[in-house]
C-alpha cells in the first residue's frame, strides 16, 4: 500500500466530515451504510500453480461483497466498521477454493484543535504473500493503533502508536519454513507533520521507529532475526482536484538486527503514486517503490524491493475507456543464499539439488484492457495480461510465465 500515513486516515484531514463522508450512504437506524459488490479476476489463468514446464491452467472467479457502516455522534465523534468478504473459486482445481476476509474499524473524538483516534484491522487471506513465495499460504494480520492529531489552520502534527501481528500458516509440506521465518510482532511509533505549501500541495515529514520480534528463537544453526528499524521521510501530497494528484514520499531507513551475525540495511526507501491528467480525455498513472521486506531465503534477513510502473488511460467514448500498462520489479538478495532445484537431484546437505549463489529476480508485467461505465454506480471491464519472472543462474529454474484474461464488474449501492 502506497503512502499510508496512518491506519486511521490521511494526516492532513482536519474534520469529521473529511474522515467520514456521508455522500453515497443511506440510513439504517443510527448508522450510515454503504454496501458494495465486485466480481474480480473472473477469467482465465494459464499457470495457477506457477509451475515450470507444463503449467496447469484454469478458469477462476472472485465475487466480493462488502459493507461499510458508521455512526456519527453530533459533530464530535464517529465509529465505523467495514467488512469485505470474497470467495476465490476455481473450475477444475477445487482444492484452491477459499474465503478471504478483511475487517476494519476505527473511531475518533474531535476537539477544538485536533482529535484522538483508534483503529483496528484484521486480515485473513490465502494468497501468495510476496513475489518470492509461489505457494498460496494462509496469512493473518492483526493491526491495532491509537493516537492523537493536533490541527492548526495550515498544518497538522500526528502521533500514532501501533502493534501489528503477522501470522502465516503454510498448508503445504514444501512451505513449512515460511511461518518460522515470517511470523512476528512489530511495535511502532510514528510521528507525522504536514504543512500546506500551496493551495493544492501539502508537504510532510515523517519519523517512524519500529521494534520487530520474531516468533522463531535462535538456535545453533539459525541466527536471531529480531531487529529494530528507524525511518525518516519527506514528501508531498497533492489534492485530488489538482492537475497532478497523489502522493510522493522519499526517505532513509536503517534496519538493525540484534545479532552481530545478521547484517542490516541502511539506505534509500520511498514510494509514489501519481496521476497526471494529460488532457481531459487522457491520464497517466505513475508508481514507484523502493523498500526492504523480510524474507525466507537462507542467510538473508531481508531483500531489497525496487519497482516502478505506469498505466495510460484514454477515454474512447462517453462511457468507454481503454488502458495499457507496464510494471517492472527487481528483487535483490544481498547475501549468499541457497535453494532446492529438484531436477538436479536431492536437496540435502552436500547433494546436487541444493544450489547456492547471489539471487536476483526480475519481474515484468504487461496488461491492457477496456471498461464500460454502465452508470454512476456500476462498471464492467476486461483486462488481459502477461506476467514473467526471471532469476539469475543458478536460480533460473525459478523462472515462471503466466497469461491472464479477466473480467471485472463493480457495483456500489
Amino acid at each position: 500500500m502506497l503512502l499510508v500515513l496512518s491506519a486511521f486516515g490521511a494526516a492532513g484531514a482536519t474534520t469529521l466530515q473529511d474522515d467520514f463522508p456521508v455522500e453515497g450512504t443511506f440510513h439504517w437506524g443510527p448508522f450510515r451504510v454503504r454496501p458494495s459488490f465486485q466480481l474480480k479476476e473472473t477469467g482465465y489463468d494459464s499457470n495457477v500453480f506457477l509451475e515450470d514446464g507444463t503449467p496447469t491452467s484454469d478458469f477462476t472467479s472472485t465475487p466480493e461483497v462488502g459493507v461499510k457502516m458508521f455512526s456519527l455522534f453530533r459533530d464530535r465523534g464517529a465509529l465505523q466498521i467495514e467488512e469485505l468478504l470474497d470467495y476465490v473459486w476455481y473450475a477444475e482445481n477445487t482444492d484452491l477454493n477459499h474465503f478471504n476476509n478483511l475487517t476494519r474499524s476505527r473511531g475518533a473524538y474531535y476537539m477544538k484543535r485536533g482529535l484522538v483516534f483508534a483503529d483496528f484491522q484484521f486480515l485473513s487471506v490465502r494468497e501468495r504473500p510476496s513475489t518470492e513465495i509461489d505457494y498460496r499460504v494462509r496469512r493473518r494480520e492483526k493491526m491495532l493503533g491509537a493516537g492523537w492529531r493536533f490541527v492548526w489552520p495550515h498544518s497538522t502534527l500526528q502521533f500514532r502508536l501501533g502493534r501489528d501481528v503477522y501470522d502465516y500458516e503454510s498448508g503445504t509440506e514444501a512451505g513449512q519454513n515460511i511461518p518460522p521465518a515470517l511470523n512476528r510482532v512489530e511495535k511502532r511509533v510514528t510521528v507525522t507533520g504536514t504543512k500546506q505549501l500551496f493551495p493544492k500541495t501539502t508537504g510532510l515529514l515523517e519519523w517512524e521507529g519500529t521494534r520487530i520480534d520474531f516468533e522463531q528463537k535462535p538456535t545453533a544453526t539459525i541466527a536471531d532475526s529480531d531487529s529494530s528499524a528507524r525511518r525518516f521521510s519527506g514528501g508531498l501530497q497533492f489534492d485530488p482536484s489538482a492537475f497532478v494528484k497523489g502522493t510522493l514520499k522519499i526517505g532513509v531507513k536503517r534496519l538493525e538486527p540484534d545479532s552481530d551475525s545478521r547484517k542490516g540495511y541502511e539506505g534509500l526507501v520511498g514510494d509514489a503514486a501519481l496521476l497526471y491528467r494529460i488532457t481531459g480525455l487522457t491520464g497517466l498513472e505513475m508508481r514507484w517503490r523502493r523498500g526492504v521486506e523480510f524474507t525466507i531465503a537462507t542467510n538473508n534477513l531481508y531483500y531489497l524491493d525496487r519497482a516502478y510502473g505506469a498505466t495510460l488511460t484514454q477515454k474512447l467514448a462517453e462511457r468507454v475507456a481503454g488502458e495499457i500498462g507496464i510494471d517492472r520489479q527487481r528483487i535483490d538478495y544481498p547475501f549468499l543464499t541457497t535453494a532446492c532445484d529438484p531436477d538436479l537431484g536431492g536437496c540435502g546437505i552436500g547433494q546436487p539439488g541444493l544450489v547456492s549463489g547471489f539471487r536476483v529476480d526480475e519481474l515484468r508485467s504487461y496488461f491492457g484492457g477496456a471498461s464500460y461505465r454502465m452508470s454512476n454506480l456500476a462498471r464492467i471491464g476486461l483486462r488481459v495480461g502477461v506476467w514473467e519472472r526471471g532469476s539469475t543462474p543458478p536460480f533460473d529454474f525459478l523462472d515462471r510465465h503466466r497469461l491472464t484474461a479477466q473480467v471485472i464488474y463493480a457495483y456500489n449501492f
